[in-house]
This record gives C-alpha cells, sequence and structure tokens, in this order.
C-alpha cells in the first residue's frame, strides 16, 4: 500500500510538477509506546458507542470562586510528542480520525482488517498511533460518519480537502507546551510578548459547575463551548 501511494506521488510530481500544498496522503502509525488510549466503535455497558465525545488534555480552574487560575490536580496534559492510540473495537467497520482545523496534519488510514491487527484478552481491535507534534487543540472526527464538511476538488490533480465544520460526532485532543503558564493574561490574550501559555486552558472539563469554562461557556460532553452556539 505505501509503494502504491509513494509511486503515485513521485508520478504526480514527475508529470505535473510539484504536490500542491494541501495534498494529505494518510499518516503512517508512530512507533513508540502510546501515553493516552482512545476506544473507536466500542460496546460499553450494553451500548454501543462510536466516537463518545470526549476532550483528553489538562483541566484547569477557570472561573472558580476564590480559586486561581491553575491546573486541577490529578487531571493529565499531554505534551508535544506523546503518542495516543487510536483504537476500533469492531474492525469490520470502516473507522478513521479525522481533522480539518489543527496545529498539525491529523489524517488516519481506515482501521479496518488487516490493518495494525491486535488481540487483547476476548477483545480484536485495529490501532494507529499519533505523535502530536505541536502544541494546540485537535477537534477530531471519523470520515465514515456524516458529511465532514464541504467536498473540494483539486481540478488539476483530483487531490480532495474538506473546508467547513462536521456533522459527524468529535472529540479532542489538547496539547500544552512543556513548562506553559496558565494565567488571566493568558486566558484574555494580553500575556506579555515571549510569554509561553498553556494551550488548554478552558479547553477541557468535567462538568457544567467545575469552574473549568470561561464565564460566556459551557461544559458539554467534557468540552467548554459557547453556551449560544454550542461550538
Amino acid at each position: 500500500m505505501r509503494a502504491r501511494l509513494l509511486c503515485f506521488v513521485l508520478c504526480l510530481s514527475a508529470c505535473k510538477g510539484p504536490l500542491p500544498e494541501d495534498f494529505r496522503p494518510v499518516q503512517e502509525s508512530a512507533t513508540g509506546e502510546p501515553r493516552f488510549l482512545v476506544s473507536l466503535n466500542r460496546i460499553t455497558a450494553g451500548r454501543y458507542r462510536a466516537i463518545a465525545p470526549t476532550c483528553i488534555g489538562q483541566r484547569y480552574f477557570v472561573n472558580a470562586p476564590g480559586t486561581p487560575i491553575g491546573p486541577v490536580p490529578g487531571s493529565t496534559p499531554v505534551r508535544p510528542g506523546q503518542i495516543v492510540e487510536f483504537r476500533n473495537y469492531q474492525p469490520d467497520v470502516p473507522t478513521n480520525v479525522t481533522s480539518l482545523s489543527a496545529p498539525a496534519s491529523l489524517f488516519s488510514p481506515n482501521l479496518v482488517r488487516p490493518y495494525n491487527i491486535r488481540i487483547e484478552g476476548k477483545e480484536t481491535f485495529s490501532y494507529w498511533r499519533y505523535a502530536f507534534p505541536e502544541p494546540g487543540t485537535y477537534e477530531y472526527f471519523d470520515t465514515n460518519m456524516g458529511q465532514p464538511g464541504r467536498q473540494i476538488v483539486d481540478s488539476y490533480y483530483g487531490t480532495v480537502t474538506y473546508i467547513g465544520e462536521s456533522n459527524a460526532p468529535k472529540a479532542v485532543v489538547c496539547v500544552d507546551p512543556q513548562g506553559c503558564v496558565a494565567s488571566a493574561e493568558c486566558l484574555a490574550g494580553t500575556a506579555p510578548a515571549g510569554t509561553v501559555c498553556c494551550s488548554c486552558v478552558g479547553v477541557c472539563c468535567d462538568g457544567p459547575e467545575d469552574g473549568h469554562c470561561a464565564e460566556d461557556k459551557i461544559c458539554l460532553r467534557g468540552r467548554c463551548v459557547d453556551e449560544e452556539t454550542g461550538e
């Protein structure tokens, strides 16, 4: 598969000049052990879940009376270079992990047989590992579910990109830089020049009353979203 893709890319490059910037082939699974696991297409407590909207990343106190802005004890940050493993527990069902707007490209292959099949106990799954290279918010979804936005086909190369939002269920991985600062100034965008602000302040939350979201946000399925639009 990789050889065919490489030949295709080289052929395009040789015949029609350099590839467009928006050309995004799927990415290979990262090497190394994962720090976090994400379950896809799993039956838990008798209920089938495709992408169960969730938010992986450090939680922060943002709007908790008497509590300064800072990390929530016990919540786990994701750092650049750390690996998340995405598992499809029904490997006969096409599933992928795709992001339309993220700090770096995020395009998994379809996690179906025979791709990276593993068995643990009584469960069989296909997995893909991604090392998040840059700080920021990675909102992902499965392009097999719902429309992934407005499809744009390059008239010259025939490559496909997607513009806009998806109506498929979405989840989030939020990555913080090492040694970052969580402050009111960072949240307001008024921190002094050169300050390395944490990316995940006001992004992930645990509940409506936990103080993890800013005043104009609400906690919805683990993510701080706009109270009026839900986005």
